[in-house]
């Protein structure tokens, strides 16, 4: 039997969707709601919307991250007996208490709710069916391109409004495609673009074949769009009327052929020295993903900044990759014209990016008949230095923290800078087995204590013109908890423990001990940060599905970063085991 035969993709679609939404409903809808079976074998939820419960078997219980679930049952009020519930069942029922506990009075907000659970769960369908016997990924552009389930704590992890089937397997990471940029010619005088170092036009001139394509008229600029951007603009009046004027010219397609990374909308060649980041009109899980004119300059600030702080020379275990320019048109009464774009290092062009690998593919639960990304890696290494898996798991998990955990708390400390480096944003390099390397990417994550600014914005002074990434150093606590420890590390713990190769509480411990040293060892920021993981009794979460059931957009939000609540810190709860009596040690 095949893979895409054992596969079977519509159940595994929908136990999937179902996994996502059940752990996202626990953790924010009825956190105390719900009790488990004697033994902890399941959890039973009473349903507020009808008489009865549901019980769902517990196949692995996390302490850090999301629950695996089993078979589900429910029991009607009115019967003794319990009956089997499919997922799309318990998916409906779950999504009516959702808004039966809010008390979400809009009619029109369950049905818009479902049509993003269900629209998620299609994809992810589409996604099992064309993977059939592909290996696992060994490079960067196929582990963003792996990606089949999505976000492990997101209710509609791969909802896509605004993209046909035929785009989707044209654009999207998991399909593979392989295509051309568009190309504009802009008069100078509409063009607006920045860049830490050189010019952004020149940028656009290094992609790859693109400058030889085409004869530009004296004083036009070259502006590089997304196939799906560029059709959306073909479309827009004000558009069409610079087109008819001559101060846009519609050049169509040229030069290398790109691919979409995990982020569908950030674009990857391994011949051209730049990824390329665009606005889309497409609406991913939450937002729609357009890049507003505030992080255009913040992407080219913060590069200059950090240039002249050397952080990645003095840290070789850690690079942030840098957005340093950017080119878009200047239209009269908007902020964004649809046209920005994001000139993206590209450290990745030599090897191609062989052994590099987002933490968000490393982490994500396997295939059926496969095993995990990073657990296939670790066993790989044991096997190739003759070391248990265990041991193994637990070396990695050390080198791991010296590349992911140790850097961004010395920038924190030192700087005052914080980085939101969840799962999707870190990369890690694993072309030796063991991590040598770790990488940060996105202009939009960006955080800055109120008492760190004054001497950053004097060394770079175009900061002045970004209060928004300001901060007091106790939200910044928050917010760095959830990105880096909630959401990245506890995704780490939660696969090797959920795999069998060390359990939950072991790894705690070695991160409680590591945060231990790094609370004496600095002086700063993260002293104060590292103290506040190890005794908060709760950390910052982020709450996406409340955020799509009251179907916010993050980048409207007052701070552009969606709804967030509190989850028990398992960091502060996880304590040494005594040493056992002299008697009691096994002679």
């Amino acid at each position: 039997m095949s893979l895409q035969q054992s596969i079977q993709p519509g159940i595994c679609a929908q136990t999937a969707s179902l996994q996502a939404l059940l752990n996202t409903f626990l953790r924010e809808i009825v956190p105390d709601s719900f009790s488990l079976t004697s033994g902890g074998t399941a959890v039973e939820i009473p349903l507020s919307h009808l008489p009865a419960r549901l019980r769902v078997k517990i196949e692995y219980f996390s302490q850090a991250g999301p629950h695996h679930f089993g078979a589900a049952q429910i029991r009607f009020a009115s019967s003794s007996a319990w009956q089997a519930a499919s997922p799309v069942q318990v998916i409906t029922l779950i999504a009516q208490e959702c808004f039966s506990r809010l008390n979400a009075r809009d009619p029109g907000k369950l049905p818009e709710f479902l049509r993003g659970v269900f629209n998620s769960n299609a994809e992810i369908e589409k996604i099992l069916r064309r993977v059939g016997d592909t290996p696992d990924p060994d490079s960067f552009l196929a582990a963003e391109q792996a990606l089949s389930y999505g976000h492990w704590l997101h209710p509609t992890p791969k909802s896509r409004d605004g993209l046909t089937d035929w785009q989707q397997a044209a654009y999207a990471p998991e399909y593979g495609g392989w295509f051309q940029l568009t190309f504009f010619a802009a008069d100078k005088s509409i063009v607006s673009q920045g860049a830490a170092q050189g010019s952004a036009a020149d940028m656009a001139g290094q992609i790859p074949g693109a400058a030889g394509a085409f004869r530009l008229n004296p004083g036009e600029i070259l502006i590089p769009a997304h196939p799906l951007q560029a059709q959306a603009l073909r479309l827009d009046p004000a558009v069409q009327a610079l087109l008819a004027s001559g101060r846009l010219r519609d050049l169509g397609a040229a030069g290398c052929e790109f691919s979409a990374t995990s982020s569908v909308r950030t674009l990857f060649s391994p011949d051209c020295p730049w990824m390329l980041k665009f606005s889309i009109p497409v609406r991913l899980t939450n937002s729609l993903r357009v890049t507003l004119r505030n992080e255009l300059d913040v992407g080219v600030s913060m590069a200059r900044l950090l240039d002249k702080l050397e952080f990645g020379k003095n840290n070789l275990r850690f690079q942030i990759i840098g957005d340093p320019a950017y080119l878009t048109l200047d239209m009269p009464d908007r902020s964004e014209s649809g046209f920005e774009v994001i000139f993206r290092q590209n450290p990745f062009t030599i090897r191609q990016g062989k052994g590099i690998y987002n933490l968000a593919a490393l982490t994500a639960d396997p295939l059926p008949g496969r095993s995990a990304l990073l657990t296939s890696i670790i066993k790989r290494l044991a096997a190739s230095h003759g070391k248990t898996p265990a041991a193994t798991a637990r070396l990695w998990f050390e080198a791991y923290l010296d590349c992911m955990l140790d850097p961004v708390l010395e920038l924190y400390d030192r700087h005052g800078i914080a980085l939101e480096v969840h799962q999707q944003n870190s990369l890690l390099d694993l072309s030796t087995g063991l991590p040598s390397r770790g990488y940060y990417r996105d202009n939009q994550g960006y955080f800055i204590t109120d008492a760190s600014f004054p001497r950053l914005s004097a060394l770079e002074p175009s900061l002045a013109g970004q209060p928004a990434l300001v901060y007091p150093r106790a939200h910044i606590n928050e917010r760095l908890a959830y990105y880096l420890v909630v959401n990245q590390l506890f995704a780490v713990i939660r696969r090797l423990g959920c795999d069998g190769l060390v359990e939950e509480p072991a790894l705690l411990l070695q991160l409680r001990r590591r945060l231990s040293a790094a609370a004496s060892r600095f002086t700063g920021a993260a002293a104060g940060f590292a103290e506040y993981l190890l005794t908060a009794p709760a950390l910052a979460a982020k709450a996406n599905l409340l955020t799509r059931v009251h179907n916010v957009d993050e980048l409207e939000t007052a701070a552009q970063e969606g709804l967030f609540l509190q989850v028990k810190n398992p960091i502060a709860a996880a304590q040494p085991q005594p040493a056992p009596e002299l008697a009691d040690v096994p002679a």
